[in-house]
C-alpha cells in the first residue's frame, strides 16, 4: 500500500493533492484480492485511475509550463507512455487476474520512478527559482 509522505511533496498544493488522490485510487487496486469476483469493481477503479491520471497529467503539465520548467517535453512523453501502458495492459490481458497484476506493476513503477524521480525535478526547479528570486532582493 502506498502512503503519502513528505518525500513525495512537490508543491504543497494542487500537484500534491492530485498525487494523494492518485495514491488513494491506486491503493484501491492493490486492495483487490479476487479480480474474478470483483470484476466490475476492478474495471471501475481502473477507469477511475485512467481518467484521473489523464486529468492530473494535464494539470501538472500546465503547472510546469507556468513555471517555465525545463524538460517539459521529456516529462510530457513520460506521461504519454504511462497512458499508453495503461491502455496496453488493459487491452492485452487475457483475464482479470492478469489485468490486476499488470496494473499493480504499473502503479508500483509509476509511484516509485515517476513521482520520486521525475516529479521531484519540478520541486527542485521551484526551489531554485525561489532561491534565485530571494537572492535578487
Amino acid at each position: 500500500m502506498f502512503k503519502w509522505s513528505p518525500e513525495l511533496m512537490i508543491d504543497n498544493g494542487q500537484i500534491d493533492s492530485d498525487h494523494k488522490t492518485l495514491l488513494t485510487i491506486a491503493n484501491r487496486v492493490l486492495e483487490l484480492d479476487n479480480p474474478n469476483q470483483q470484476a466490475e469493481e476492478l474495471k471501475q477503479i481502473i477507469r477511475e485511475l485512467y481518467d484521473y491520471a489523464k486529468y492530473h497529467f494535464k494539470r501538472e503539465e500546465e503547472f510546469m509550463q507556468s513555471l517555465g520548467c525545463p524538460g517539459f517535453n521529456a516529462h510530457h512523453e513520460k506521461h504519454d507512455q504511462i497512458i499508453q501502458d495503461m491502455n496496453k495492459y488493459l487491452t492485452s490481458a487475457h483475464h482479470l487476474g492478469e489485468i490486476l497484476g499488470n496494473y499493480r506493476q504499473l502503479i508500483d513503477s509509476w509511484v516509485i520512478s515517476h513521482i520520486m524521480e521525475e516529479d521531484k525535478k519540478i520541486r527542485v526547479f521551484m526551489e531554485a527559482k525561489l532561491k534565485a528570486k530571494t537572492l535578487k532582493k
